[in-house]
């Protein structure tokens, strides 16, 4: 009798495991309308503990924390589970408004916005024009439903554009598997996201400046015209407990439980931590940030313009120097540097023009990819240059090529008869 609770939790599981990975599968712009018919947020066999092998204690059902500046993941816990997201919702309804309408334009309440009075709202008075700056605060501090959909109406001119809006946004960052059904989060079946998803819009909107300085801000006076001032208080307790914390929106709605999008910058380095259904979330949140910051250090990997290969092209004595156009960066455990790995696109011909694509790097970490980058030609390779005379470039670089054949330095390069890499412009360290 004592091993049938055993064998009926381990049912449970099981079930969940294989709804589990029936949802998991990517969701194009407005979702896959099959991914919807079961929800896992119904299955209490998600909500057990975290086994204690985890690096880190967490209670949440699904958790993560992301390196904001590179969107690597450092941590996660049921990451492409998909939940309802409730208030953390928001975050994108700013980061949509902020992108489609300047702050100073006025938006109209309307009558019914002003009569709604569904979970937290502030109150707006009908026919009251308020900027877009003002009724940002109203959204993210207090989290103001009734502020989600006067925004809604004022940027898209009906609530149902803007959440369409809202869905072509979550799409464009790479949240496939994220579906908004209203502005505000107020719980439907059909709204949810996963914490990878809400991490990449969060990462998206901490990006954005004037984003930063609504949801760090603790007050703030809301002066709507035709009612009386008063102060809105920022939900985010982390703002006051947490050393850098500096952003961005709690949630709540009973089917997704406690819902938590924290920042925090410490050295100029910032994580960004998502938690669904949490039974500690300061708690969660706190544990959550310092193994990040404790485990992990951020790196420069390349910085932009690094040269990372000088190609010889295929039938000549051209040579075209490859470089990284942006700045490359991770977040690394070991002491060691990472290593970097090159690969080279076949069939590189003549004409080479700046900013063409030659190959990628990719950094690795203990085996492990970090990051990748493109590798674009640094300048004008023209076809004129095909009948064997050397060009500078090639002079300065025939040299190295005499010396190696095809891998340079720490690099690993993967070359092919139309293109091969003579030189770099320093080795990889180890």
């Amino acid at each position: 009798m004592t091993a049938q609770p055993f064998f009926r939790r381990r049912l449970l599981r099981r079930l969940a495991a294989v709804v589990a990975a029936g949802l998991m599968l990517p969701l194009a712009g407005g979702g896959a309308s099959g991914a919807t018919l079961v929800r896992p947020w119904l299955f209490r066999a998600y909500r057990y503990e975290q086994p204690a092998t985890s690096p880190v204690r967490v209670t949440a059902t699904a958790a993560l924390v992301m390196d904001a500046r590179s969107g690597q993941v450092l941590y996660s816990r049921n990451a492409h589970l998909i939940w309802p997201p409730a208030s953390t919702t928001k975050i994108l309804t700013a980061l949509v408004a902020l992108r489609r309408m300047s702050l100073n334009t006025p938006i109209t309440v309307s009558p019914e916005v002003a009569r709604f009075r569904v979970g937290s709202v502030v109150g707006l008075p009908a026919g009251a024009r308020i900027s877009l700056h003002d009724l940002l605060y109203g959204l993210m501090l207090p989290s103001g439903n009734d502020v989600a959909l006067a925004i809604a109406e004022g940027v898209a001119g009906t609530v149902s554009a803007f959440v369409a809006q809202m869905n072509d946004e979550a799409y464009r960052l790479g949240a496939r598997q994220t579906h908004f059904t209203s502005p505000h989060g107020l719980y439907d079946p059909n709204h949810y996201t996963t914490v990878y998803d809400l991490a990449l819009i969060a990462r998206a909107a901490m990006a954005d400046p004037t984003f930063r300085d609504i949801v760090r801000t603790e007050r703030w006076t809301f002066r709507p015209p035709g009612a009386r001032a008063r102060v809105l208080y920022n939900h985010n307790r982390m703002l006051w407990w947490y050393p850098g914390a500096d952003g961005v929106k709690t949630g709540y709605v009973d089917m997704s439980g406690e819902t938590l999008v924290e920042s925090a910058t410490r050295n100029g380095w910032r994580l960004i931590v998502v938690e669904f259904h949490s039974g500690d979330m300061w708690g969660d949140a706190s544990r959550l940030l310092n193994y990040g910051f404790d485990h992990y250090r951020a790196v420069e990997l390349a910085h932009p313009g690094e040269e990372m290969a000088a190609i010889q092209l295929p039938g000549t004595q051209s040579v075209v120097v490859g470089v990284v156009p942006e700045a490359v960066y991770a977040a690394v455990s070991g002491s060691k540097a990472p290593v970097r790995r090159v690969t080279i696109e076949r069939h590189l011909t003549l004409p080479v023009r700046p900013g063409e694509r030659l190959g990628t790097v990719d950094f690795y970490e203990s085996g492990q990819l970090l990051q990748s980058a493109p590798i674009v030609a640094v300048s004008r390779i023209g076809a004129d240059m095909d009948q064997g005379a050397q060009n500078p470039l090639a002079r300065a670089f025939g040299w190295v090529g005499r010396m190696v054949e095809g891998v340079v330095g720490a690099a690993a390069v993967t070359g092919t008869p139309r293109a091969r890499k003579i030189g770099m412009s320093r080795a990889a360290p180890d």
